[in-house]
């Protein structure tokens, strides 16, 4: 595939990501299909007791399904899909807020994403954020 394509692949994949944390009607295993068997998502900056890496599909699947139900009204925005020299990777830089369940505090992060592709789905999704503000609305 050609980098525009692959660029428009990689922002569908990404934005049906999201959805897990806005549609309620998204199942875990149309989740998991966004990726590919052996997948890998790394947060490097997570503090404890939060995963800095989640491999395979299905415990992707499992470990997002968590992270959405810790709180609600999950929202997305200001978007911003970068190429790279690989047509196989993407970048995107990405606001998000939400309401905190167990503290009812408010969460607001910029994040910016490093997302792989390997036939036609997510293989590799890394993600940085600021940990603090993590720590502040959900600990």
């Amino acid at each position: 595939m050609d980098t525009t394509t692959n660029t428009m692949l990689a922002e569908r994949l990404f934005r049906l990501h999201l959805e897990k944390f806005t549609n309620p009607d998204m199942t875990v295993e149309a989740y998991a299909d966004l990726f590919t068997e052996d997948a890998v998502q790394q947060y490097p900056y997570a503090p404890a007791p939060y995963a800095k890496e989640v491999v395979g599909r299905h415990t992707i699947a499992e470990y997002i399904a968590n992270v959405v139900n810790g709180a609600t009204n999950w929202n997305f925005r200001n978007f911003e899909f970068s190429v790279t020299n690989d047509p196989n990777t993407i970048f995107v830089e990405f606001e998000g807020s939400a309401d905190v369940i167990a503290t009812g505090k408010p969460y607001h992060q910029l994040y910016i994403g490093r997302i792989t592709l390997k036939d036609g789905k997510i293989s590799s999704y890394r993600e940085f954020w600021n940990p603090i503000w993590i720590m502040d609305a959900f600990m």
